[in-house]
């Protein structure tokens, strides 16, 4: 029965050193993204875990693998933890984009679950497809159960199992996770945005 799960965004990329928008669009992870991911298995097989989701986007399996390599367990994908679909968006370099279209800076903040603009999923769109992807979690035949993901993907995930509340602050930094415990079938969670350094207790 599941007891445990963490969530935890990819390593960092070169995309992100860039300033330039992922969304469904990828980029390789940096040497510095690898070690991060490297420091994120050490804290996950502290915690127990024992079997890794992860989003089918090169950048968060490529942090699976190295982190699946650590832990000496399997990793599973599962296509509805893909970061939010920027649209127009993707590969552009952000500040430009921001300067052009104020409407972005809706989108990228991530403040309103609503905003969306030239293409792009709202963050409550990315919630309704990833939220049954966690549930699916409780069929896996682990106790222990960590998912790779991405920066808006996670924002829009603590929103909803937050019931609201400023999307913004949800934010995580590469590599950094979301413990959440099991109590009565719910998921609950307490703290997020801990770094991959960092061990919880479970």
């Amino acid at each position: 029965m599941l007891e445990h799960v963490i969530l935890a965004r990819h390593g960092e990329t070169e995309w992100n050193i860039a300033g330039r928008a992922q969304g469904r669009a990828d980029s390789p992870l940096t040497a510095a993204g690898i070690e991060q991911a490297q420091a994120l298995g050490r804290t996950l097989a502290a915690q127990g875990i024992e079997h890794i989701v992860s989003s089918t986007l090169g950048r968060a399996l490529h942090t699976a693998e190295v982190v699946a390599e650590i832990i000496g367990c399997e990793v599973s994908v599962d296509e509805r933890f893909v970061e939010r679909a920027f649209g127009e968006l993707e590969g552009r370099f952000v500040a430009e984009a921001l300067v052009e279209n104020a409407q972005w800076a809706e989108v990228v903040r991530g403040h309103d679950p609503l905003a969306a603009a030239g293409g792009s999923e709202s963050l409550r769109d990315v919630a309704q497809r990833a939220l049954p992807a966690l549930e699916a979690l409780h069929v896996l035949p682990y106790r222990r159960v960590a998912v790779i993901t991405h920066g808006h993907c996670l924002t829009a995930l603590l929103g909803a199992l937050r019931d609201g509340g400023d999307y913004a602050s949800y934010r995580h930094g590469n590599c950094a996770y979301t413990p959440l415990t099991v109590a009565s079938g719910a998921y609950v969670v307490d703290r997020w945005n801990v770094d991959s350094q960092v061990l919880v207790g479970a």
